[in-house]
């Protein structure tokens, strides 16, 4: 995560202090699956950019004690909660820095990771660049993101679609990039990079998991809480269309029905330069 004040990219949500507890929620639902692809079993070296506050850092860095993790976080507020957060677990550290110019030796870490990043900042392949710089040879660069296209209710939300449309054009007027995860192979099939996996991560809950379905129902709604301003004031969407989707959702959460639908689009690169295909780093 950057800074939302930064001059190279405006965040619709993610770094205003409200919304670490939305964070902390959606980290609750999401880090085990992710921590499992990393599979940082073989890994001494690793590095987050953009790790924001810090909660995937505390948790990588209690399942795996013999891990050095290092998480660059442009957010200076951000940076002082990861700070608290991973104060007990000696293998991490957090660094202020740019996810594009982080600062770190070439060729450092075993695993260079991004989760949640790439669809804000202004160039995607800046980051990118980056990642593989600092990664050694034969070592793995990770990235999870969303894309926008796929985020399904059933039954259907009256007004839905015609929200995520705006909510859509606005990050992009924002400078950021609401359908990076289909981008993920172009961004990382480079001349430096011998392999490229894809690969996806469902989300998927039902009313008959109350609980898992309102949190996921909640973090979607509470984003569109806090792009509701700007959406009106850019005249993407009225308050009436908004406030009635925002009006059903809550109702949802409330009362749970049917499903929610959605993934991340996922992607391991390996740097060039590595001894052979069967390296311990193999996923």
């Amino acid at each position: 995560m950057t800074d939302q004040n930064s001059p190279s990219a405006a965040y619709i949500h993610g770094t205003a202090t409200s919304e670490r507890s939305r964070l902390d929620d959606l980290n609750a639902l999401t880090n085990r699956s992710f921590i499992d692809y990393l599979n940082l079993s073989a890994a001494t070296m690793v590095a987050d950019l953009g790790c924001g506050p810090g909660t995937l850092e505390a948790e990588i860095g209690a399942r795996y004690p013999g891990v050095r993790l290092t998480g660059i976080e442009r957010s200076e507020s951000y940076c002082a909660t990861a700070r608290e957060r991973t104060a007990r677990l000696a293998g991490v550290e957090i660094r202020h820095g740019d996810a594009t110019t982080t600062g770190l030796p070439d060729d450092m870490f075993d695993v260079t990771f991004c989760r949640y990043l790439l669809e804000h900042v202004a160039s995607a392949a800046d980051v990118v660049r980056e990642m593989v710089r600092i990664t050694r040879p034969g070592g793995r660069i990770v990235a999870q993101e969303n894309d926008l296209l796929y985020v399904v209710y059933y039954p259907e939300i009256a007004g839905h679609a015609e929200v995520m449309d705006r909510f859509c054009e606005l990050q992009s007027q924002m400078g950021g990039d609401p359908f990076i995860g289909r981008k993920l192979f172009s961004l990382f099939d480079r001349q430096d990079v011998e392999s490229v996996d894809l690969d996806i991560s469902a989300e998927n809950y039902t009313a008959r998991c109350p609980t898992a379905f309102r949190a996921w129902l909640s973090n979607s709604m509470r984003i569109l809480q806090g792009a509701r301003p700007a959406l009106i004031e850019r005249r993407l969407l009225g308050e009436r269309t908004i406030d009635a989707v925002l009006a059903t959702m809550q109702a949802r959460i409330e009362r749970p029905e049917g499903v929610a639908l959605f993934h991340w689009d996922r992607v391991t690169a390996r740097k060039k330069g590595g001894t052979s295909a069967s390296s311990p780093l193999e996923r």
